[in-house]
């Protein structure tokens, strides 16, 4: 994607992200690390809202974490309670500690009411790319993964899956050529236990509107396996 596209996007996505508020935390993380976190969740709530892990693209700080909330925003009205996680070292600081993301989530289980049940974990672009190698490494920590787009990560090797539920998608005509390695990625994934559903969107480029028809569709089954349990 041309740089100033991508400007005027992330400028755009902020514009329509600014008006929803978020609560701000800094979390220690033990060792000297520590995170601040935007966390979001929908109003009116009836219940503990399930918690969604949203793993932004660029360069991981705070700009880009509210240029890029439209997916975490679309999943704050289904209901779902939204974590940015951001540092000032990039989101490869997540990927290369990605055990430390399970003190995240039980610190912010004892900030905020959230549904007891594993986090979801999603992306766009280099934050879908960071989302799945996230949850590969950790597959036992995660409800499932979204990724629109992204793609493995051949540095980290892939381990047993265990029947990780993955929704990635593509666009047919991406600017980076991702598309061309989505079949192998999807194979690769699935011999190594996880549950795959793959496909390219038509027509689209590296940045493409979601079918939210399909998202959900894709999102109550993996509820409901969840909730059948092993």
């Amino acid at each position: 994607m041309p740089k100033l596209l991508q400007l005027l996007l992330s400028a755009c996505l902020l514009l329509y992200s600014m008006a929803t508020s978020a609560a701000e935390n800094t979390l220690d993380l033990g060792d000297g690390l520590s995170v601040r976190v935007l966390y979001f969740e929908p109003e009116n709530a009836t219940a503990p809202p399930p918690l969604a892990i949203l793993l932004s693209g660029g360069l991981n700080n705070e700009f880009m974490a509210r240029a890029q909330f439209w997916l975490g925003k679309e999943m704050v009205n289904r209901g779902w309670a939204i974590v940015v996680p951001m540092t000032d070292q990039g989101r490869n600081f997540f990927i290369e500690h990605s055990s430390l993301m399970s003190g995240i989530v039980a610190q912010l289980h004892e900030l905020h009411t959230i549904k007891e049940q594993k986090p979801l974990i999603l992306g766009i672009s280099s934050g879908g790319s960071a989302a799945l190698t996230i949850a590969t490494q950790n597959p036992q920590d995660y409800l499932g993964v979204i990724a629109t787009p992204g793609r493995i990560l051949e540095e980290y090797p892939l381990g047993e899956l265990e029947g990780l539920p993955i929704f990635l998608r593509v666009g047919e005509k991406d600017d980076f050529r991702w598309n061309r390695k989505l079949l192998e990625s999807r194979e690769l994934l699935a011999v190594r236990g996880a549950r795959v559903d793959a496909a390219l969107v038509p027509g689209a480029h590296h940045i493409f509107t979601l079918n939210w028809d399909e998202i959900e569709s894709w999102l109550a089954t993996v509820l409901q396996s969840e909730s059948r349990g092993p």
